[in-house]
């Protein structure tokens, strides 16, 4: 009875849904989170994802049950870190599927954007219940394509649910803090399995090709908890430069250009300092102008083309000659050869499409770590009128 009384307890004052959570393991993190924080929610990204593997094909065949067999253009409508989630998985979708797959903004879309009658496939990412810009937006794509509808989300029911042709639950519940991790992860995945689904049902994978990449993403999932770990203890080698840094830039390959930008906004958000993520090309074009002795670098090294790592080894090598402050992320299973006590060295990732599942954590990690250093109160959203000032909803 005490067991029921604390899960009940913890429900009314979390309102966390708990249809979402199904092993005992998660009941036990959950009971953990009397006042859940965003660590809280990055330690429940492996035991989400993996139910969200494990929900493999059953959930994503439905969504796909009555979507064109060979679709050609797949239209993905979001905003701010759901967007940068659904870039984050764009490039592994075009490459798996064979797609076109465009992702907009909600907003601009509405306002700028030309529907294109192309699109066969449109997904909305929401994780709010009221959501009147996407509702629109859709409504406008559908318009013009008549395009079947996914939406994925973390609402059981919303108005986007009752208009759209399938949906995909996310499986987190309603993460309760302002800056979303475990979430983001759940949408890269879910884009990730739906491609995976719809490469099959094209015949592009093969039973066999199918399996390979679920095991593949098993083992990425397994090593998340480690990879927070160790994130953790790289946070407290180098606290006090961490804590210290005015500025921060993450630089990577351009395949991870949605963990760049999910690592800018997160930072940003916060850190409430300067961060920038760049992609190798964007920051060999200007970013790295902005260099200064102070400026805390993040390198991010993948099993990717060669030739992409040796120009992120030569921009190390001259950034290294600017700053101390060189810090490396290496997902490739190799010790890098400049400032090689100052590397987070993860377990290697050999397919670089997927190498943004791992890349994001260390840096969701850092994110909340350096907060509590700096003695920043995550609780107190800073500038709290803004949104109403600005007529924004």
């Amino acid at each position: 009875m005490t067991f029921l009384a604390d899960y009940w307890f913890i429900y009314v004052y979390n309102k966390t849904d708990l249809t979402a959570i199904t092993t005992f393991e998660e009941l036990i993190t959950l009971m953990m989170m009397n006042n859940p924080t965003m660590l809280s929610y990055i330690r429940r990204e492996q035991p989400v994802l993996e139910r969200l593997l494990a929900s493999y094909p059953k959930q994503i065949t439905a969504a796909l049950a009555h979507a064109p067999k060979h679709p050609q253009h797949w239209l993905i409508l979001a905003t701010g870190s759901r967007l940068n989630a659904a870039n984050t998985a764009r490039l592994y979708m075009q490459k798996v599927a064979g797609l076109q797959v465009t992702l907009a903004a909600a907003d601009l879309y509405v306002t700028y954007e030309e529907a294109d009658p192309s699109v066969d496939v449109v997904i909305g990412v929401s994780l709010t219940e009221n959501d009147p810009t996407m509702l629109e937006a859709i409504n406008k794509a559908r318009a013009a394509s008549h395009a079947h509808t996914i939406i994925i989300t973390d609402q059981k029911e919303s108005a986007l649910t009752d208009i759209a042709d399938a949906t995909c639950d996310l499986m987190t519940g309603k993460e309760s803090v302002p800056y979303i991790t475990l979430s983001f992860q759940a949408i890269v995945l879910t884009l990730m399995l739906l491609t995976v689904r719809s490469a099959a049902l094209q015949e592009r994978l093969t039973e066999l090709a199918v399996n390979q990449e679920l095991d593949e993403f098993s083992f990425l999932i397994e090593n998340m908890n480690q990879t927070v770990q160790r994130a953790n203890d790289f946070y407290r080698k180098f606290t006090i430069d961490f804590t210290n840094a005015p500025q921060f830039t993450a630089i990577g390959a351009n395949v991870l250009a949605g963990t760049l930008a999910e690592m800018q906004a997160k930072f940003t958000e916060i850190l409430r300092v300067p961060a920038h993520g760049y992609s190798l090309a964007s920051f060999t074009h200007g970013g790295f102008m902005g260099v200064h002795e102070d400026h805390c670098q993040f390198y991010i090294e993948i099993n990717t083309d060669p030739a992409v790592m040796e120009q992120l080894q030569a921009v190390k090598t001259y950034e290294s000659r600017l700053t101390p402050h060189i810090y490396t992320i290496s997902l490739t299973g190799e010790q890098p050869a400049v400032n090689d006590d100052q590397t987070l060295l993860l377990d290697p990732v050999t397919d670089p499409y997927k190498a943004p599942l791992m890349a994001i954590i260390p840096f969701q990690v850092l994110a909340w770590f350096i907060a509590k250093s700096r003695g920043i109160n995550l609780n107190h959203l800073m500038y709290q009128d803004f949104q109403k000032a600005i007529n924004l909803q």
